[in-house]
């Protein structure tokens, strides 16, 4: 039996309350396939904290940590979090490739941290995830604002 998972979509920042990062405000389950189901693997990875998986402790990176935070000053260390957080989703998702029977539109080439924009109000990050088949996708991440 083949297994499914959650499909992260964009809401409207109208439609976010509190502190959610996800929402599951649809009608209907939607069946994900190719690039956007390789996306979806890789933001889940990417954005799990680490540690946070009671089966497997590994699964996650460090870079969710920071979510929440209460982050006063953007440095150079913050990007090199995201650049090591980046490379560990990229092992993750190519270890899930391996072991599950996915079409080459649904495998990971690469991701590569490509945008970090820094600002007085914060960050803005930016992932370009390329698909084993070739398809290229642009992903705004995430904006950390400071507060």
């Amino acid at each position: 039996m083949p297994e499914y998972d959650i499909h992260f979509q964009p809401v409207e920042a109208s439609a976010v309350r509190g502190y959610k990062t996800f929402t599951f405000g649809f009608k209907a389950a939607l069946k994900v396939d190719g690039p956007q189901a390789l996306v979806n693997r890789w933001v889940k990875t990417f954005m799990t904290p680490k540690g946070s998986d009671p089966l497997d402790s590994t699964i996650g990176t460090t870079f969710a940590e920071m979510i929440g935070a209460n982050i006063t000053q953007i440095t150079d260390e913050l990007k090199d979090v995201a650049m090591l957080a980046v490379i560990d989703a990229n092992e993750q998702v190519k270890n899930q490739d391996v072991e599950g029977l996915f079409p080459d539109n649904e495998r990971l080439l690469s991701a590569t941290l490509y945008d970090f924009v820094q600002s007085v109000d914060g960050i803005e990050l930016w992932v370009e995830i390329k698909t084993v088949s070739g398809a290229v996708l642009p992903v705004r991440l995430i904006d950390l604002a400071n507060r």
